[in-house]
């Protein structure tokens, strides 16, 4: 298969910049290094492969060719986010070694997750959603949703979603299984990335740092944030 060529903003963004040379740990400068460039650059591509396929994506086809095209409205706050978490997560030191299969996997579940749940129907997926929101935020719960849909993954969305499911039963999850395979994830996908973004929640706080700041100053740094 023939890969499609990184987005330019992946050139330009400030994942791309030298390391610091300091040795703490600052909001404002998160650290920096090929593994950073490398998980961003191959989550796009990963992007731009998997998303044509489906007809819910944020690509069209062009005329009658077939041929995909992306939307760049649609596409770059959807990009930006996946973008983000995964570098909220590489910050916080949970992510699989570089290069290997489980990295490739948490990448796409990133990618593909984010769409199960803005763009899928399935109900019992839309209701996982708005039952988790609700317990977290309660009346903001509708704003959560509509914000994570329009824009992609945020920290509230996030949170509420892997706080759901470490309180969700396996028999519970089993309800959800028919939405994530429209979107070729499993269960399995699923608690992992949720088991991450856990993780990196406490690792985050160990340092001193609040899981939805750290996502936000990254998010604020990718393509389609707003300014």
């Amino acid at each position: 298969m023939s890969l499609a060529p990184l987005h330019p903003a992946l050139y330009n963004s400030p994942m791309r910049r030298r390391p610091s040379q300091e040795q703490s740990v600052r909001m404002d400068s998160p650290p920096c290094h090929p593994y950073s460039r490398q998980i961003l650059g191959l989550g796009f591509t990963l992007w731009l492969v998997i998303f044509p396929a489906h007809h819910d994506s944020v690509f069209a086809d062009e005329g009658t060719t077939g041929a995909p095209r992306q939307n760049a409205k649609q596409a770059s706050p959807h990009v930006g986010s996946a973008m983000a978490v995964l570098a909220t997560l590489q910050q916080a030191a949970v992510l699989p070694p570089e290069g290997t299969r489980e990295a490739d996997r948490v990448i796409q579940a990133v990618i593909q997750l984010q769409s199960v749940f803005s763009k899928g129907t399935d109900s019992s997926i839309q209701e996982f959603a708005r039952r988790a929101l609700a317990d977290k935020h309660g009346e903001q719960a509708a704003t959560s949703l509509q914000q994570f849909r329009t824009s992609g993954w945020t920290a509230d969305m996030l949170e509420a979603l892997a706080d759901a499911d470490f309180k969700t039963s396996s028999e519970e999850r089993e309800k959800l299984v028919s939405g994530l395979n429209e979107f070729n994830v499993s269960v399995d996908d699923f608690r992992r990335f949720m088991q991450l973004v856990r993780d990196g929640r406490s690792a985050l706080m160990v340092q001193g740092l609040a899981f939805a700041e750290v996502y936000a100053r990254h998010r604020s740094r990718m393509p389609g944030a707003t300014r």
